[in-house]
């Protein structure tokens, strides 16, 4: 269960930057974070906690409330993106 969770939130990250055209080294740019950390974020290799998830999703305006709601719709829909 944590595993397939983790998949999801890592993913959605990932969707969300290049939904906004962005390489790991442009995300890296905006927030700090080394291009490496963010790869192993986006493939679920290295967890993450709220605070970094939050601190990839401000350049993009995105809350932790809207995106915890695109996975659920996204789950609920029956959606299984793996990109």
């Amino acid at each position: 269960m944590k595993e397939k969770f983790l998949k999801l939130v890592s993913n959605e990250i990932k969707i969300i930057r290049i939904e906004n055209r962005d390489s790991q080294e442009e995300l890296s740019k905006k927030t700090g974070i080394a291009p490496s950390t963010i790869s192993k974020y986006e493939s679920g290799e290295q967890e993450m906690n709220l605070l970094k998830i939050q601190q990839m999703l401000a350049p993009y305006g995105v809350t932790l409330p809207i995106f915890f709601a695109r996975i659920i719709a996204k789950t609920q829909n029956g959606e299984r993106n793996s990109s």
